[in-house]
Protein backbone atom coordinates (compact mmCIF):
# COMPACT_ATOMS: atom_id res chain seq x y z
CA UNK A 1 0.00 0.00 0.00
CA UNK A 2 1.64 3.46 -0.89
CA UNK A 3 1.54 5.22 2.25
CA UNK A 4 2.28 8.49 0.56
CA UNK A 5 -1.68 9.68 1.09
CA UNK A 6 -3.21 9.01 4.20
CA UNK A 7 -7.35 9.61 4.00
CA UNK A 8 -7.12 13.43 3.17
CA UNK A 9 -3.92 14.74 3.12
CA UNK A 10 -0.54 13.83 1.23
CA UNK A 11 2.13 12.93 3.46
CA UNK A 12 6.15 13.30 2.70
CA UNK A 13 8.75 10.51 2.06
CA UNK A 14 10.43 11.75 5.28
CA UNK A 15 7.38 11.36 7.34
CA UNK A 16 6.97 8.26 6.32
CA UNK A 17 9.96 6.69 6.81
CA UNK A 18 9.17 8.21 11.05
CA UNK A 19 5.52 6.82 10.92
CA UNK A 20 7.40 2.94 9.65
CA UNK A 21 9.93 3.86 12.46
CA UNK A 22 7.15 4.68 15.19
CA UNK A 23 5.27 1.81 14.04
CA UNK A 24 8.32 -0.71 14.23
CA UNK A 25 8.95 0.66 17.26
CA UNK A 26 5.57 0.36 18.86
CA UNK A 27 4.92 -2.57 18.30
CA UNK A 28 7.74 -4.24 19.66
CA UNK A 29 7.67 -1.87 22.84
CA UNK A 30 6.02 -3.23 26.67
CA UNK A 31 2.80 -1.42 25.87
CA UNK A 32 2.12 -3.35 23.26
CA UNK A 33 3.64 -6.92 24.73
CA UNK A 34 1.25 -6.00 28.08
CA UNK A 35 -1.76 -5.51 25.47
CA UNK A 36 -1.23 -8.74 23.79
CA UNK A 37 -0.49 -10.84 26.79
CA UNK A 38 -3.54 -9.96 29.06
CA UNK A 39 -5.56 -10.51 25.65
CA UNK A 40 -4.30 -13.84 25.65
CA UNK A 41 -5.07 -15.10 28.73
CA UNK A 42 -8.39 -13.12 29.27
CA UNK A 43 -10.66 -16.49 29.03
CA UNK A 44 -13.53 -13.87 30.19
CA UNK A 45 -13.76 -11.92 27.26
CA UNK A 46 -11.84 -13.62 24.29
CA UNK A 47 -12.20 -17.24 25.64
CA UNK A 48 -11.50 -18.92 22.31
CA UNK A 49 -7.85 -17.31 21.93
CA UNK A 50 -7.09 -17.59 25.52
CA UNK A 51 -7.85 -21.20 24.93
CA UNK A 52 -5.90 -21.32 21.72
CA UNK A 53 -2.99 -19.63 23.49
CA UNK A 54 -2.86 -21.49 26.14
CA UNK A 55 -2.53 -24.84 23.82
CA UNK A 56 -0.28 -23.90 21.97
CA UNK A 57 1.78 -22.63 24.91
CA UNK A 58 2.10 -26.31 25.93
CA UNK A 59 4.11 -27.12 22.81
CA UNK A 60 6.33 -23.64 22.85
CA UNK A 61 4.16 -22.06 20.23
CA UNK A 62 2.02 -19.00 20.00
CA UNK A 63 -1.06 -19.66 19.09
CA UNK A 64 -2.68 -16.52 17.97
CA UNK A 65 -3.48 -15.66 14.17
CA UNK A 66 -1.89 -12.56 12.49
CA UNK A 67 -5.36 -10.89 12.33
CA UNK A 68 -5.52 -11.16 15.84
CA UNK A 69 -1.49 -9.43 15.97
CA UNK A 70 -2.71 -6.71 13.66
CA UNK A 71 -5.62 -6.36 15.39
CA UNK A 72 -3.98 -5.66 18.92
CA UNK A 73 -1.72 -3.20 17.12
CA UNK A 74 -4.46 -1.25 16.24
CA UNK A 75 -6.42 -1.51 19.71
CA UNK A 76 -2.91 -0.65 21.72
CA UNK A 77 -2.36 2.02 19.37
CA UNK A 78 -5.59 3.76 19.81
CA UNK A 79 -5.62 3.10 23.69
CA UNK A 80 -2.14 4.65 23.66
CA UNK A 81 -2.81 7.75 21.50
CA UNK A 82 -6.12 8.45 23.53
CA UNK A 83 -4.59 8.27 26.91
CA UNK A 84 -0.54 8.26 26.99
CA UNK A 85 0.08 10.01 23.40
CA UNK A 86 -1.32 13.08 22.64
CA UNK A 87 0.41 14.67 25.66
CA UNK A 88 -2.83 16.76 26.38
CA UNK A 89 -2.53 17.99 22.78
CA UNK A 90 -5.47 18.05 19.77
CA UNK A 91 -5.85 14.93 18.39
CA UNK A 92 -3.06 13.78 16.16
CA UNK A 93 -5.29 12.93 12.93
CA UNK A 94 -2.87 13.09 10.31
CA UNK A 95 -0.17 10.73 12.43
CA UNK A 96 -2.95 8.24 13.42
CA UNK A 97 -4.31 7.88 9.96
CA UNK A 98 -0.69 7.18 8.69
CA UNK A 99 0.07 4.36 11.63
CA UNK A 100 -3.54 2.83 10.77
CA UNK A 101 -2.32 2.78 6.76
CA UNK A 102 0.75 0.87 8.01
CA UNK A 103 -1.41 -1.71 9.76
CA UNK A 104 -3.86 -1.83 7.29
CA UNK A 105 -0.83 -2.80 4.49
CA UNK A 106 0.92 -5.00 6.61
CA UNK A 107 -2.51 -6.91 7.08
CA UNK A 108 -3.30 -6.88 3.17
CA UNK A 109 0.66 -8.18 2.56
CA UNK A 110 -0.69 -11.47 5.03
CA UNK A 111 -4.25 -11.65 3.43
CA UNK A 112 -2.25 -11.89 -0.16
CA UNK A 113 -0.07 -14.64 1.07
CA UNK A 114 -2.63 -16.15 2.35
CA UNK A 115 -1.48 -16.14 6.00
CA UNK A 116 -4.01 -13.49 7.77
CA UNK A 117 -6.16 -16.57 9.37
CA UNK A 118 -2.65 -18.80 10.38
CA UNK A 119 -1.96 -19.55 13.85
CA UNK A 120 1.39 -18.00 14.47
CA UNK A 121 3.89 -21.22 15.50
Amino acid sequence: MNLAMTATHPITESSRRRVRRFVDSFIRSEYVQYWTAEKDSDFINEPDRAARCCDAAEDGCDGKTHAEVIEDWRESFDTWLKYDGRRGKEFPWLFSDAVHAEFDATEMNLDAMGILWQQIG
